[in-house]
C-alpha cells in the first residue's frame, strides 16, 4: 500500500479523530496506465473530499475568530451546525455539496481570505460569507429546515449544485434571510420577505449503448470559470440545447470508438462550464476544482470529445498528486513543456504528459474513423502530440528529482505512447510537426534563457580573434519573461494542417513565403536580412534556426543572439547572424 501524503478528519460537527487514505499498487498502476475504473475514481474522490473537509474545518476555525470583521448576520458557527445537521440526515447529499466544483474553488479563495492571503480585493465579507450558501445548500438538498443570513453578490443568493435566487428588490450586492420552510425558499431582504424562484442548475443526462453520463451545465455559479466571484452569465434555450447536443454526440462517439475512457469519464465529470467563444479557451480545469471542465464552444463532437478527455485526466493527476509524491519539486518554474510558451515546473510536465498521452491515443484511434476531408488535420493532431510528448519523456527520464513512484509513472506513459506508433502519418504532415516544434523549442529558448555572460564574452572574444569557439556554453539560467506569443510561421502551417492548405498569405513576409514555398535557403537569406535591421526579432532568430540547419541555432539559440549582441556592443558592427551560426557550429562536430 501507498501511504497518503496526510492526515485528514472525518465525521460529524468536531471530528476528534484522523484517518489515513491508502493507495493501493493495483489503484496507482491502473492510474498510471490510463483509463480509470470506477473503483479507482472512487479512490481518488475519497482523498479529495478528506482533503476538503479538512480545509473547510480549517477554514471554519479561522473564521470563528474573525467574527467582528463578519457582523452580526454571518455567524459561522451556526453554518458549522447546519452543515452538521445535514450530514446527519443525508451524508451523501452532503458529500456531493462539498464536492461540487464551484465548492472548492470557494474554499480555497476564502482560506486564504481568513489566513491572509487573498488573492484579489473580492470582499472578505462576501467570499467568507460564501460559507453560509453552502451550508444552505447542503441542508436544502438534504431537506432540513432552516433559516440563515446569506451573501447576495451580483445581485443573486447562489446555492452551490442547486441553484440561483434573485431578489425581487434587485439589490447587488450586500445579505438576505434565506428560509427553508415545508412551503419553499424564501429570501427576506431589507426587512421585507419573498416567495423566490429559484433557477436550478442545468442537469443534464447522456445516454448510448447502455452507458449514462451526467454532468451539469454550468452557467450560473460565481465561481464556474475557476476566479473571482463572476456574475451569471444564463444561457438562451438555444445555447442550451446546441451544449446538451454536443454532449450527447460526443458520449456517443466516446462510447462507440473510445469505451475504455467512458467508465472513468462518467464516474469523475460533474461539470461543464460554458465559456463565450471570445475567451478562445479549448478547455480548463483547475486544482481546485475536481470533476470540472471549462471550454469554449465546440465545432464537432470530435472536438468536444477531445477535451472532455483531455481535462479529466487533470483532475486524476492534480488528486493522484494530493494522495502520493511523484517528484521533489519545488515548483520553481524551470522546464520546457512544448504545448505551452511559458516554463513549467516539473509537476507541470508530469500533468502534460499523462493528459497529452491521452490524447494521442484519442487520435490514434479516431484518425481512422473521420471524414476524408479531415484525415490530415486528424493525422496532424495525433503525430503533433505524439513529439511533444516524447521529446518531455526524454526530459523526464533525466531528471532525477522524480521519486520512485514518479518514475513508475513516467514509465507507464512511456509504454502507453509506444503503443502508438506514428505509422502512416503522411511525410509533408511529418516534415510540418518537425518545423512546429522546432520553432517552438528555439522561440522559447531565446524568451526565456539566458546564456552565463562569462561564456559570451568569451566567444565573443574569439569570434573577434578568428579562433575557434570554445565547446562549453554553460549551464542554462531559465527565467520567466514576459514575452509570449506565437510565430507567423508556425501559426500558418498549424492552419495548413487543419484547413488542407491555405490561401492568402498576406499575414507573412517575403523570407516566411520562401520557406512556405520550399526555398529554405532564399527564406534563410531572408531572416538573416531582417536581423541586420531587427537584432532583437525572435521571429526571424527562429525562422533562421528551422531554415539554415544550424545546430547551434536549434539546440542552443539563445547563445547565438547573446554573442550577436556582445559583437556588435564591442565593434557597433553586428556580425552576419548566418556565419556566426556556422563558425559556432564547430563546437558540435
Amino acid at each position: 500500500m501507498i501511504p497518503f501524503r496526510g492526515s485528514v478528519t472525518r465525521g460529524g460537527a468536531r471530528p476528534a479523530g484522523v484517518a489515513t487514505h491508502r493507495l493501493s499498487r493495483f489503484v496507482f498502476d491502473e492510474i498510471c496506465h490510463g483509463s480509470v475504473s470506477r473503483a479507482g475514481i472512487d479512490v481518488l474522490r475519497g482523498g479529495q473530499y478528506s482533503i476538503r473537509k479538512l480545509r473547510l474545518r480549517t477554514f471554519v476555525d479561522a473564521a470563528a475568530e474573525m467574527a467582528d470583521r463578519l457582523g452580526p448576520l454571518f455567524d459561522v458557527e451556526r453554518a458549522w451546525d447546519l452543515l452538521a445537521e445535514a450530514e446527519s440526515v443525508s451524508p451523501a447529499a452532503v458529500e456531493d455539496v462539498l464536492m461540487y466544483p464551484t465548492v472548492g474553488v470557494w474554499l480555497s479563495r476564502a482560506l486564504r481570505q481568513v489566513l491572509g492571503m487573498a488573492l484579489d480585493d473580492t470582499p472578505f465579507w462576501s467570499e467568507v460569507g460564501g460559507f453560509q450558501l453552502v451550508a444552505a445548500a447542503a441542508a436544502v438538498r438534504s431537506g432540513v429546515l432552516f433559516e440563515i443570513a446569506v451573501p447576495v453578490v451580483h445581485g443573486a443568493v447562489t446555492l452551490p449544485s442547486v441553484g440561483v435566487l434573485r431578489p425581487a428588490t434587485r439589490v447587488p450586492v450586500g445579505h438576505a434571510v434565506l428560509c427553508n420552510t415545508p412551503a419553499g425558499l424564501s429570501l427576506t431582504v431589507q426587512g421585507m420577505s419573498e416567495r423566490s424562484a429559484l433557477e436550478p442548475v442545468k442537469r443534464h443526462r447522456g445516454v448510448a449503448r447502455g452507458q449514462t453520463v451526467e454532468l451539469v451545465l454550468d452557467d450560473l455559479d460565481p465561481y464556474r470559470e475557476f476566479t473571482a466571484p463572476l456574475p451569471a452569465c444564463p444561457l438562451s434555450d438555444h445555447e442550451i440545447a446546441e451544449w446538451r447536443k454536443l454532449v450527447d454526440e460526443a458520449w456517443d462517439l466516446l462510447t462507440a470508438c473510445h469505451p475504455k475512457s467512458v467508465e472513468e469519464l462518467s464516474s469523475c465529470i460533474t461539470s461543464v462550464v460554458p465559456l463565450s467563444a471570445d475567451q478562445q479557451v479549448f478547455a480548463a480545469s483547475s486544482t481546485a476544482a475536481f470533476g470540472s471542465i471549462a471550454m469554449s464552444p465546440k465545432r464537432t463532437a470530435v472536438e468536444f470529445a477531445e477535451a472532455l478527455l483531455h481535462e479529466i485526466q487533470h483532475s486524476k493527476v492534480n488528486a493522484l498528486l494530493d494522495l502520493v509524491m511523484l517528484c521533489e519539486d519545488d515548483d520553481e518554474c524551470r522546464f520546457y513543456a512544448p504545448w505551452l510558451d511559458y516554463p513549467r515546473p516539473l509537476t507541470g510536465l508530469l500533468h502534460g504528459i499523462y493528459a497529452f498521452t491521452t490524447v494521442v491515443e484519442f487520435w490514434y484511434v479516431q484518425r481512422e474513423l473521420v471524414p476524408t476531408h479531415l484525415v490530415r488535420s486528424a493525422h496532424f493532431n495525433f503525430a503533433y502530440r505524439h513529439r511533444q510528448v516524447g521529446e518531455v519523456v526524454r526530459t523526464l527520464r533525466r531528471t532525477p528529482q522524480l521519486t520512485e513512484l514518479g518514475r513508475r509513472f513516467v514509465a507507464a506513459v512511456s509504454l502507453r505512447l509506444a503503443a502508438c506508433p506514428p505509422a502512416g502519418v503522411p511525410a509533408d504532415v511529418v516534415d510540418s510537426v518537425e518545423t512546429i516544434t522546432s520553432e517552438h523549442r528555439v522561440l522559447w529558448r531565446l524568451r526565456h534563457v539566458r546564456p552565463d555572460p562569462d561564456v559570451v564574452e568569451a566567444l565573443a572574444e574569439a569570434w573577434l580573434d578568428r579562433r575557434a569557439p570554445t565547446s562549453d556554453f554553460g549551464a542554462d539560467v531559465v527565467f520567466m519573461s514576459p514575452g509570449t506569443g506565437r510565430s507567423p510561421l508556425g501559426t500558418f502551417l498549424k492552419a495548413s494542417m487543419a484547413d488542407h492548405g491555405v490561401t492568402g498569405r498576406r499575414f507573412v513576409d517575403e523570407a516566411e513565403d520562401a520557406f512556405l514555398n520550399g526555398d529554405a535557403p532564399l527564406a534563410a537569406q531572408g531572416f538573416a536580412a531582417r536581423l541586420t535591421t531587427s537584432p532583437e526579432d525572435v521571429t526571424a532568430w527562429s525562422g533562421l534556426a528551422v531554415t539554415s540547419g544550424s545546430a547551434t541555432l536549434a539546440r542552443r539559440p539563445e547563445v547565438v543572439r547573446a554573442v550577436h549582441r556582445a559583437v556588435a556592443g564591442r565593434t557597433g558592427t553586428a556580425p552576419d547572424p548566418g556565419a556566426l551560426a556556422v563558425w559556432l557550429d564547430q563546437t558540435a562536430s
